[in-house]
C-alpha cells in the first residue's frame, strides 16, 4: 500500500488541510494525487472531495510532510488550468449504483466530464474548460428538483 510520497502509476499523494470554522463538522483534510513536475511543483490528476479552490490539471506547490513517510503538504495553487470542480452529495435514500444515478454519470461523461466516487454518497465532477457548463448544471438541477441529490461549486468558488 503506497504511503507518503510513494506513488501509484507515478503519482504522488498530497495532503490538503481544510479551513473550517471552529466546531464545524467534517474532515480536517483532503488528499489529491498529482504528477511531479520538479522544483516542488505538481500537476493535479484527481478531483478533491472536500477541498475548495483546486481542480484537475492545476499546478500546485507542495512541501514535505511533518515526518518521514508523511504525504506532501499543499502550500499553494500556482497555476489554474481552467478546469472546474463540482461536488454531488446523494440523498440518504439514494445509492451510487442506482440506475438513475448511473444514467446521470453516463450523460456527464458524454458531455466531456470525468468523475470520481467516494462511497457511499459523494461524487467529485471534473469539467474541462470546453465542457458546456449550463448543460451540466441543468442536469444536476433536474436531480435536485427530484430530491435525489444536492450539488455545489468546489472550484471556482461561487462569489
Amino acid at each position: 500500500m503506497p504511503t507518503g510520497v510513494e506513488a501509484a502509476d507515478g503519482l504522488v499523494r498530497i495532503r490538503v488541510l481544510l479551513e473550517r470554522p471552529a466546531g464545524e463538522p467534517g474532515p480536517e483534510e483532503d488528499f489529491i494525487w498529482a504528477e511531479a513536475l520538479g522544483s516542488g511543483r505538481f500537476r493535479v490528476e484527481t478531483s478533491p472531495f472536500f477541498a475548495y479552490g483546486i481542480s484537475r490539471d492545476d499546478v500546485v506547490q507542495a512541501e514535505d510532510g511533518a515526518g518521514q513517510g508523511d504525504p506532501l503538504r499543499l502550500e499553494a495553487v500556482v497555476e489554474k488550468s481552467g478546469h472546474r470542480t463540482l461536488r454531488v452529495a446523494l440523498d440518504g435514500s439514494s445509492e451510487l449504483a442506482a440506475p438513475g444515478l448511473q444514467r446521470l454519470l453516463e450523460r456527464l461523461i458524454e458531455l466531456g466530464c470525468t468523475h470520481e466516487l467516494l462511497r457511499p454518497r459523494l461524487v467529485a465532477i471534473d469539467l474541462a474548460p470546453e465542457v458546456d457548463l449550463p448543460a451540466v448544471a441543468e442536469l444536476l438541477q433536474a436531480r435536485v428538483r427530484e430530491g435525489v441529490l444536492a450539488w455545489e461549486w468546489a472550484d471556482p468558488r461561487p462569489s
